[in-house]
């Protein structure tokens, strides 16, 4: 039998055990329930105590769900009760618990997901909880990983708002139904700004890609094969300016037309077959010392709004960086620093 998502009171009296123990040695909480702010009253007041008695109030907001839209609302309320903010709920997704913590906001869940922090008395607990919400919606997308979401995901991105949802699912060749649940997703993490008709008008597009990797991962969501060209990648570059047929490049061999920081060690090449393309490449398969990988994508999405760069074909650049982001050694390095310059030139990457 599931169980259900706690109420506020339940969440509360769970929240504050899960406090009281996590202080440290000699330090104590006090809770008030109920108790009554310079602008009325609020669901909790928490003074902890340090061993020297010296005390930090904290004015506590239980949520039963809380959205990452909603954020800078219910902390535009608690600022008017003058004591510094806990958010509680039965659940913070790690996207809302960064957003807290980003703005210097004390957070708690059931789960044990917890943050602490006062400057008199000098206090500062973390916690890790659970990773995963236990009570998610059934109506609602979970998760970024899979062939529609990735494919909406690039479509989000690649785009320039302002757009309808219906206007973009058209232009990106993506299903409507995909891109409505991935945008909702999105939405509630609270990386979208929409008009009062419902269109988007401003995608926090970096925000969006870091969430897209957490559940998608190149070497993972792929097919991979390995190979070795024995004449290296300069070999590999030659022979690639010379095909006909559908590839993309991708990972530091392809970011290295961007901003070549080192000699990539390894070439990423899309491709929708690795057999056949292993054989005109004329690639020996390897599982040792290879240098070249072949993958079959999770989507077509991958050949997509590629463009030429040096004589090769290279992948989307927020198809690039979510690589990069997701792949081995120097690589989510050279993620950050393509994120840096496409925030510095979006005309540059954006349709």
């Amino acid at each position: 039998m599931a169980v259900s998502l706690p109420g506020e009171a339940e969440t509360l009296r769970a929240v504050e055990r899960l406090a009281s123990d996590a202080l440290p040695p000699g330090w104590s909480l006090r809770a008030r329930r109920g108790a009554k702010g310079r602008r009325g009253r609020v669901a909790a007041k928490w003074t902890v105590y340090s061993p020297d008695g010296t005390a930090a109030t904290f004015v506590v907001e239980v949520k039963r769900s809380i959205l990452g839209r909603d954020v800078d609302d219910v902390l535009a309320q608690l600022a008017t009760y003058g004591d510094p903010p806990i958010v509680a709920a039965p659940y913070l997704g790690a996207t809302l618990r960064r957003s807290l913590a980003d703005r210097g906001v004390s957070f708690i869940d059931t789960t044990g997901n917890l943050r602490l922090v006062a400057v008199r008395p000098g206090l500062f607990v973390e916690r890790q909880g659970a990773t995963k919400d236990p009570w998610p919606s059934d109506d609602m997308l979970q998760s970024l990983r899979g062939r529609a979401a990735g494919r909406a995901v690039r479509a989000l991105v690649d785009f320039r708002p302002p757009y309808g949802v219906r206007d973009l699912a058209k232009r990106a060749s993506v299903p409507l139904g995909s891109l409505s649940r991935t945008l909702d997703l999105v939405d509630r993490e609270g990386f979208v700004t929409r008009d009062e008709r419902g269109a988007v008008v401003a995608l926090d597009w970096e925000a969006t890609i870091r969430r897209w990797t957490r559940d998608y991962e190149f070497a993972r969501s792929n097919r991979i094969s390995s190979y070795l060209e024995p004449r290296g990648l300069g070999a590999v570059a030659s022979k690639l300016g010379e095909v006909k047929w559908p590839y993309a490049v991708t990972g530091a061999f392809a970011a290295q037309r961007f901003t070549p920081i080192a000699p990539a060690r390894q070439a990423a090449i899309y491709v929708e077959d690795a057999t056949d393309v292993a054989e005109r490449l004329k690639l020996r398969s390897a599982d040792a010392g290879a240098n070249v990988v072949l993958a079959e994508p999770f989507d077509p999405v991958v050949f997509e709004r590629s463009a030429v760069r040096e004589g090769i074909e290279v992948v989307a650049t927020a198809q690039l960086v979510a690589d990069l982001l997701t792949g081995s050694g120097r690589e989510p390095s050279e993620g950050n620093e393509l994120l840096s310059r496409m925030r510095a030139d979006e005309d540059a990457w954006r349709v």
